[in-house]
C-alpha cells in the first residue's frame, strides 16, 4: 500500500524509471503486435470503397435488351431518356425515331448463372444479353421470370465457368447514415463505376416511377450517384453485401435515388427461381392507417380494416370491418403498408395467426390466405374496347373476382376510369409501364369515365400510329404515359 501511494504521489526517481522502461516495453509490443497482424496483403493501405469495388466488381454485369427498332434505328438506353427530357414531343414527328433497346445492369446471385436485375431493364424485350466488366463476350440470357409488383427479374445465362456469386446482407439492420456503395454501368458504357454515399432513408413509398411503379414499395433511399443504366445493379454496404438493387433515379432531385431493399429482392428472387413468378396471399379485406387518437384501436398501431369482401378469406375467419390488424403471421403490423406486405408474403393455404383490437379488446383470428390472381382474372366482358393496345381493362364497378382482388390488394379507389386487369408482356401498354391494377383515366386529353367512354374514345383515333398520351392513375398518384402503338393491327 506504502508503495503504490508513493507511486501514485511520483515516488523515487529510481521508482519512475522503472515506470517509464515499462510502459516502454508495453509499447513495443502493442507496435510489434499491431505490425504482426496487419502483414502486408493485396489490401494493405487501400481504401475500404477499392476494396468493395475489387471484391464484388467482377459479380456486377451489363444487361442489353434488344427490342423492336423503329424508324431509323438508333440504340436508346440512356440515350433515349436524354432525348426524352430534352425534346419531350420529338417522337411524335416525321424525322428519325430513337427505338426501344436499352441497357441495364445486373449481378450475380449463384455460381450456376442466375443474375437478378430490374424488371423495367428487360420489359418487353426480343432478346436479352448479359455481358462481364473488361469482356467482350456477350452471353445470351433467358428470363426465368419477373415481378413488376416490385420491379424485380431473375435472368439465367450459360456462362462456361463457375461465377461469383455476390453475398446478400439484412437490409432491415441498416441505419439512416451507414456507407451505401453503388456498382453499376451508368449510362450503358461506364461499365464498372462505382459510387459511394449514404443511407438517406428507408421505407419509402408512394413514388411514380418512369417506366413502371411498383405495387409493392419499401425503397432504401441514397445519395450514392445513380444514373440510367445502373438499374438493376447492387447498392452494397462497406463490406460488399448487398443491401438493396437500384431501381429508380429522381431526375428532379440533387443525386437521390432509390433501391429495393435487399430482404425484399432474396424473397422475390427465391420465388421467381422456384416457380417463374411471385405467389402472394389475399385475404379479401381494405384497409387504412390507424389515426394516432382514435379510441377503437386503444392506443395500439396497425391497420384498420374498411371492407370486408363477401367470400374471403377473412370473413370466413370472422374479420370485421373496424377491427384493427396489429399483428399478422408472427410479425408487428405498424401500418396498412405493412400488412399489405405481411400479407403478400404469407403461405397460401396455410393458416396464419391474426391479433385484432375490437372495442378496445384483443382477439385472436385464424386466416387461410389464398393466392392473389392478379391480373389472372379478366372481366367476363365480350366489349372489343376492353382489349387495347396490349392489355384488357374493365369498369371498376365490375364484381367479377379478379377485378375484386385487384381492387382490393392494390389499394384501387372507386371513381372515373376504366382499371386495367391484364397487360402482354411485350404489348404497347407494357413497355410505357403500365401494369395491372392501373386505371385509365383519360387518353388523347378526352376523360374517360368508363368503358362507353374508351369505345367512344378509340373509335375516334382509330388507326393513329402516332403516340397516344395516357392519364394513368397509380392509387391516388396520377402521370402522363406516352404509348405507340407497334404495328398497324395494334388496335386488337
Amino acid at each position: 500500500m506504502g508503495v503504490a501511494g508513493g507511486n501514485a504521489r511520483g515516488g523515487s526517481r529510481p521508482g519512475r524509471r522503472a515506470g517509464f522502461g515499462a510502459l516502454v516495453a508495453l509499447w513495443a509490443l502493442v507496435v510489434v503486435g499491431a505490425s504482426a497482424g496487419a502483414a502486408p496483403g493485396p489490401e494493405a493501405g487501400r481504401s475500404p470503397f477499392a476494396v468493395v469495388a475489387s471484391r464484388d466488381g467482377p459479380s456486377v454485369v451489363n444487361i442489353r435488351a434488344a427490342r423492336s427498332l423503329g424508324q431509323g434505328g438508333v440504340d436508346s438506353g440512356p440515350l433515349q431518356e436524354m432525348f426524352r427530357r430534352f425534346f419531350p414531343r420529338g417522337e411524335d414527328s416525321q424525322g428519325p425515331q430513337l427505338d426501344r433497346s436499352g441497357t441495364g445492369s445486373g449481378f450475380v446471385v449463384s455460381v450456376d448463372g442466375l443474375i437478378l436485375t430490374n424488371h423495367h431493364v428487360v420489359a418487353g424485350a426480343d432478346s436479352v444479353t448479359v455481358r462481364f466488366s473488361g469482356e467482350r463476350v456477350e452471353h445470351p440470357a433467358v428470363v426465368v421470370g419477373i415481378d413488376a409488383n416490385t420491379d424485380l427479374a431473375l435472368l439465367r445465362i450459360a456462362a462456361g465457368r463457375p461465377l461469383t456469386a455476390l453475398e446478400f446482407g439484412d437490409s432491415d439492420a441498416i441505419a439512416v447514415g451507414d456507407w451505401a456503395i453503388a456498382i453499376g454501368n451508368p449510362f450503358g458504357n461506364l461499365e464498372g463505376s462505382v459510387t459511394v454515399g449514404v443511407i438517406s432513408a428507408k421505407g419509402r413509398g408512394d413514388l411514380v416511377i418512369a417506366g413502371g411503379t411498383p405495387r409493392y414499395q419499401d425503397f432504401i433511399q441514397t445519395d450514392a450517384s445513380i444514373n440510367f443504366g445502373n438499374s438493376g445493379g447492387p447498392l452494397v454496404d462497406i463490406d460488399g453485401r448487398v443491401i438493396g438493387v437500384n431501381t429508380a433515379v429522381n431526375t428532379g432531385g440533387q443525386g437521390i435515388s432509390f433501391a429495393v431493399p435487399s430482404n425484399l429482392a432474396q424473397r422475390v428472387c427465391a420465388q421467381l427461381r422456384a416457380h417463374g413468378r411471385v405467389i402472394r396471399g389475399w385475404i379479401g379485406v381494405l384497409s387504412a392507417r390507424v389515426a394516432a387518437a382514435d379510441p377503437g384501436a386503444g392506443g395500439a398501431a396497425g391497420a384498420r380494416v374498411t371492407a370486408v369482401l363477401p367470400g374471403s378469406p377473412a370473413e370466413a375467419a370472422g374479420l370485421a370491418v373496424d377491427d384493427v390488424i396489429v399483428e399478422f403471421a408472427g410479425r408487428v403490423v405498424g401500418d396498412d403498408r405493412d400488412l399489405q406486405f405481411q400479407v403478400a408474403e404469407a403461405p397460401v393455404g396455410r393458416p396464419a395467426a391474426c391479433l385484432v383490437v375490437r372495442g378496445g379488446e384483443r382477439r385472436r383470428l385464424s386466416i387461410v390466405p389464398t393466392e392473389l390472381s392478379v391480373g389472372g382474372e379478366a372481366a367476363r366482358n365480350p366489349d372489343p374496347a376492353a382489349d387495347w393496345l396490349g392489355m384488357q381493362v374493365a369498369a371498376l364497378t365490375d364484381p367479377s373476382p379478379g377485378v375484386r382482388q385487384l381492387k382490393e390488394a392494390l389499394g384501387v379507389p372507386d371513381g372515373n376510369g376504366v382499371i386495367v386487369t391484364a397487360v402482354r408482356p411485350e404489348g404497347p401498354a407494357a413497355v410505357a409501364g403500365i401494369r395491372p391494377g392501373d386505371v385509365v383515366a383519360a387518353v388523347a386529353g378526352q376523360p374517360i369515365a368508363g368503358l362507353d367512354d374508351l369505345r367512344r374514345v378509340r373509335g375516334e383515333i382509330a388507326g393513329r400510329q402516332q403516340l397516344l398520351e395516357l392519364l394513368i392513375r397509380t392509387g391516388t398518384l396520377e402521370r402522363l404515359v406516352r404509348v405507340r402503338p407497334d404495328r398497324p393491327d395494334a388496335d386488337e
